[in-house]
């Protein structure tokens, strides 16, 4: 039913695909998974599940008729009508709320930071100022944002389970929304402004004190800065930000708006309990005597007689260096002493603010302590390693040479750290995003092997998750990784006089199963080199489940190793024909090779292929068995019996052989065969010169039938012959 919905229209189409709708039963109720998008605010990658009676809905549109009975493309219109969305509500995951989300975060930090500052320290904008349009955009976008919560859909946690759950009711969603931030919504964007403009004539609000103290309503949107948690949490999938420069920039945000604010609460504490010092038009007023106490304030402290200096009291912007000078000083605990409170009011609120700054420096203190300790947790496992390393070394008496190369190779393994870091969390991921991750990371080598070229997908990410990690230092030998593919992943390695690089492979006859025709040359790491290696027997384990794949491993790994079978035997009858000057028979070559590994010995440094030696050895053997051969070929020839081998050409032997025993690579099958092969040319042979024997003691006796002559006495063969055995035939 998917299959149809998403892809057939066509009811020729969609008979080709077997999918079963018709199947159904009449009565039957089922549920279907549909992609709902939509081109505007919803996310492409939105499935929603909706359950649908098949029945209830056919007989609603087509009265008389049941499911089964309806063509593909009537059943593809159906399922389309009641896929339909009833009301349109928002995707709060689409693409469009994340640029929203943008335009009210930069919405709310204009509010936090410049409502605060205009409403204390500033008088009353005007209609033509700037900071009037700005403050109007900024109320406009607060307003569609409010409209826009009555049709987006709400992310919730469920009580007593463990995730979320979406909200796509509409009518719950408006009545949660309602309930909730509505009210605090409603009154942010109420036009203050405006309200003071007009009546800025009347006598109600003529004082100056009054005026700031109705404003401080405007200082109710900044309640909106409570919800940019749910900002947060959406930018923190967006974007690739590490959550340490995450948490140092809150703590930075924090320190910084928090200074703000305080710098605005003591301003507004001075410049509310203390004489004015402007006018409406913000000149400073000239004053005709000296305060009372009760128009005692820390601004008229400070400018009129506190400190020698060229501020002014009328610049909102000199008193509020001087607030936030404090603000600065109680939150870090400084404490200079130049602003000080002079009333009652002040000294309340001067106690409220060092409680609330001295949480505060301390929360940001321990916090950034925290992030630094524990920022590179690769280089926190390095320095702890190294501590240690030292400890246990000064004990042991290590030498002071072999102690830096100790503590380099530890400061080079971070890299080997990172990378069984990076492995540990991508564990935690589902099967198919595990794969789809390290393959993103490490699938650069599999385009290096041919036969992993066709591998399917699922088996090269599980080939992927079963690489090792393995580091070596420098001048170190790689020889017990033999029986793994090796991928260079760091580093420079030695090779057989081939320099490997990042990204390179080796041991990639891996595949081959007797460890004779495996190419095994000395392996050296230059530097510092980070190796991933994959195991023969996992290679295998992984493979059985794609027998179609596995044939083509078993196809690559027989031509690798005829291919290495006919270099060999090359390589041993060259050898052989340049001591003995003389070309062996290549069938005793291969035997001798084949003898010689019967064992299959795990160490590759004393393989065959690799010690010049042993070829040279293994030559002379070959040497001295042929020339017994040839001997006793000579024997039987010169009675008229053929050989029981044919004697080949250098190539043509080899060919021959692997052409008649196309398995002659394992080990315990080819001894066999070979034996059985033995042991029918022998009988052969043995047949052959009964053959002649027979016939040459039937010529015999012709003759002295015809000579009519006796036979001498057994044992007299010096003068007569009475041959009974090969040995006799070639006395005689």
């Amino acid at each position: 039913v998917n299959c149809t919905i998403s892809m057939h229209t066509d009811p020729e189409a969609a008979r080709k695909k077997n999918t079963g709708a018709s199947k159904r039963p009449s009565n039957g109720r089922s549920s279907v998974v549909a992609g709902l998008m939509k081109k505007t605010f919803q996310s492409k990658n939105t499935v929603e599940a909706r359950s649908i009676n098949f029945s209830e809905l056919t007989r609603h549109h087509h009265p008389g008729r049941t499911w089964s009975e309806l063509a593909h493309k009537e059943q593809v219109q159906l399922i389309k009508l009641a896929l339909q969305s009833v009301t349109y509500l928002i995707d709060p995951h689409c693409e469009f709320m994340k640029y929203w989300d943008l335009i009210i975060a930069l919405a709310l930090i204009f509010t936090g930071i410049v409502t605060p500052y205009e409403v204390i320290f500033m008088k009353t904008v005007p209609w033509d100022h700037w900071l009037f349009v700005v403050n109007r955009a900024v109320d406009s976008v607060f307003v569609c944002d409010m409209v826009m919560q009555f049709f987006l859909k709400v992310e919730i946690s469920q009580p007593g389970k463990y995730g979320t759950m979406l909200i796509k009711d509409y009518k719950t969603i408006r009545d949660r929304y309602v309930k909730s931030w509505f009210p605090v919504d409603l009154i942010s964007v109420a036009p203050f402004d405006i309200f003071f403009l007009v009546f800025e004539g009347s006598q109600s609000f003529s004082g100056i004190k009054i005026l700031r103290c109705l404003r401080l309503l405007r200082l109710v949107k900044l309640v909106r800065i409570l919800r940019t948690s749910r900002l947060i949490l959406r930018w923190q999938t967006y974007f690739a930000v590490s959550f340490a420069s995450q948490k140092l920039a809150k703590f930075s945000f924090m320190l910084m708006l928090s200074s703000h604010w305080m710098a605005c609460v003591w301003g507004l504490v001075g410049l509310s309990f203390g004489a004015e010092l402007c006018d409406d038009k913000g000149d400073r007023i000239v004053l005709e005597s000296e305060l009372t106490l009760d128009d005692v304030s820390w601004v008229t402290t400070l400018f009129l007689g506190g400190k020698t200096s060229p501020d002014d009291p009328c610049n909102p912007w000199h008193v509020y260096a001087a607030s936030l000078h404090w603000a600065v000083m109680t939150i870090t605990s400084i404490g200079y002493g130049d602003i000080v409170p002079v009333r009652n009011v002040e000294y309340v609120a001067c106690v409220i603010c060092m409680l609330l700054g001295g949480v505060l420096w301390a929360y940001i203190i321990g916090g950034t302590c925290g992030l630094i300790s524990n920022m590179d947790p690769v280089e926190c496992n390095f320095e702890t390693s190294t501590d240690l390393l030292n400890v246990m070394m000064e004990e042991a008496g290590v030498l002071k040479n072999k102690r830096q190369t100790y503590r380099e190779y530890l400061r080079e393994a971070k890299v080997c750290d990172t990378m069984k870091h990076f492995r540990e969390v991508a564990s935690n991921f589902s099967p198919q995003l595990k794969g789809e991750l390290l393959m993103h990371v490490s699938s650069a080598w599999t385009r290096s092997v041919f036969y992993l070229m066709d591998a399917p997908e699922r088996l090269t990410m599980e080939l992927i998750e079963a690489l090792g990690v393995h580091f070596f230092s420098k001048k170190e030998s790689l020889q017990d990784h033999f029986n793994s593919l090796c991928v260079v992943e760091r580093g420079t390695l030695a090779r057989a006089g081939r320099i490997l690089t990042p990204g390179d492979c080796f041991h990639i006859d891996f595949i081959v199963n007797k460890v004779l025709w495996r190419v095994f040359k000395p392996t050296i790491s230059l530097t510092y080199s980070l190796i991933m290696a994959l195991q023969r027997s996992q290679f295998f384990d992984l493979s059985k489940k794609y027998p179609r794949f596995r044939k083509l491993v078993k196809m690559a790994a027989a031509r690798m190793a005829i291919v290495r079978c006919v270099l060999m035997c090359a390589e041993a009858t060259r050898t052989t024909a340049s001591q003995n000057g003389v070309w062996p028979n290549l069938l005793d070559v291969f035997t001798n090779l084949t003898d010689a590994q019967v064992d299959e010995s795990p160490d590759p440094m004393r393989s065959i292929s690799t010690e010049p030696h042993s070829l040279r050895q293994l030559s002379r053997s070959g040497s001295r068995l042929a020339a017994r051969r040839q001997h006793t070929y000579a024997k039987l020839a010169d009675v008229g019996i053929e050989p029981p081998f044919e004697k080949v050409g250098p190539l043509g032997g080899v060919l021959e052989v692997v052409a008649k025993e196309p398995s002659i690579m394992h080990a315990a099958a080819a001894r066999e065969r070979r034996l059985d092969a033995l042991e029918a040319g022998l009988a052969a042979a043995a047949a052959a010169a009964q053959v002649q024997l027979s016939e040459v003691q039937r010529r015999l006796q012709e003759l002295r039938a015809l000579r009519h002559e006796e036979l001498p006495p057994d044992g007299d063969k010096d003068t007569y012959c009475s041959p009974t055995s090969a040995e006799d035939v070639f006395h005689c």
